[in-house]
């Protein structure tokens, strides 16, 4: 029988939504955020949502007459953002994960399961006919995800050469037993043009959480009150964000002010941000100064001087090591570019 091919490589643009519903043959209706397709290939449904900045997912309800063989492309390098795709298979007899790049026959999924795959990876999956076809796919941003409680397990994970599963980055994880209620829930709203989009929000984001809770778990015992600290660390971040152009106060009066001890704060910050406190901060702070020098006409020393360096040659040295170069010679890169455009 032969097995049609559908490959994508983004489910965050209209355009490749449309050529999903041309190469199936489906209908667009509500506004291109649903596919129905009801020929030879077989019947069902698609649905997109664009969730929240950075986040995006579709939902499959289908029953093939036909194979498909459903093809997650590579981005190139220059466009991943260090995004991910993650696909949490809800029928796993007639979904298989068939190749990562070019690993052919690989088959881990086979109860249901949670499979991550960076965006600057190709994965293969075989979707199997005369058999309910279920599964739901997001398109996760890098900004995105950094921003969850349990990120750190997913980092250490794919940059600390964990990943290794006969030389493949993917990340295959069982669904939670309450898996299944939020999947299931999440299926039912293919069906419902006018489902709450705060209860998509809601379900999409647990099922995401859930996967992203089992992963760190794994990797360090404190994770396991992640959530309880959350809320308390974040706070402590947007003190830090308040003070990118001044001092900011000892470690011990930001604890203090969020109501954690100093040595709790600082292990919660590493483990959902995967950076030190001061390192963070230091980077947010290169950042700013780094946007503020590419927006505005101020020298380097005025830069300096409105970041809350004392000592030019300070913010020199700081700059430079973390962004790889001296803020001078952006600045002269910048006034020669200003310079050729007119």
């Amino acid at each position: 029988m032969k097995s049609y091919s559908i490959r994508v490589n983004s489910i965050d643009r209209e355009n490749e939504f449309k050529r999903l519903a041309l190469e199936t043959g489906g209908d667009l209706e509500e506004a291109h955020t649903l596919i129905r397709f009801s020929n030879d290939l077989g019947r069902g449904k698609i649905r997109t949502w664009h969730l929240d900045a950075g986040l995006y997912m579709r939902v499959w309800d289908l029953y093939l007459l036909k194979p498909i063989e459903f093809i997650k492309e590579a981005l190139p390098v220059y466009v991943t953002n260090n995004g991910y795709s993650l696909l949490c298979i809800h029928t796993h007899e007639s979904v298989e994960l068939r190749h990562i790049n070019q690993h052919q026959q690989f088959n881990k999924v086979r109860e249901r399961r949670f499979a991550m795959v960076p965006d600057s990876a190709t994965a293969g999956f075989q979707l199997n006919p005369a058999l309910p076809v279920q599964l739901i796919d997001f398109s996760i941003s890098g900004y995105w995800l950094k921003q969850q409680p349990g990120y750190l397990g997913i980092a250490r994970y794919f940059n600390d050469d964990a990943m290794e599963v006969n030389g493949m980055p993917v990340l295959v994880e069982p669904f939670h037993l309450k898996t299944n209620t939020l999947t299931s829930k999440l299926i039912e709203r293919v069906d419902d043009p006018r489902a709450d989009a705060t209860a998509v929000f809601s379900l999409g984001t647990d099922l995401i959480k859930d996967f992203m809770s089992f992963t760190s778990s794994s990797t360090e015992k404190a994770s396991g009150n992640i959530e309880l600290y959350y809320e308390k660390v974040k706070k402590a971040e947007a003190i830090l964000l308040d003070h990118l152009q001044k001092m900011p106060p000892r470690m011990s009066m930001i604890a203090k002010m969020v109501a954690l001890s100093e040595s709790t704060l600082k292990r919660y910050f590493k483990l959902i941000y995967g950076k030190s406190v001061y390192e963070y901060y230091l980077n947010k702070k290169m950042d700013m100064a780094r946007t503020i020098m590419l927006q505005k006409p101020y020298s380097v020393n005025e830069i300096a001087e409105l970041m809350g360096y004392e000592k030019v040659s300070h913010f020199i040295e700081i700059f430079k090591k973390h962004h790889g170069c001296s803020p001078g010679s952006i600045k002269k890169k910048q006034l020669e570019n200003a310079s050729f455009s007119h």
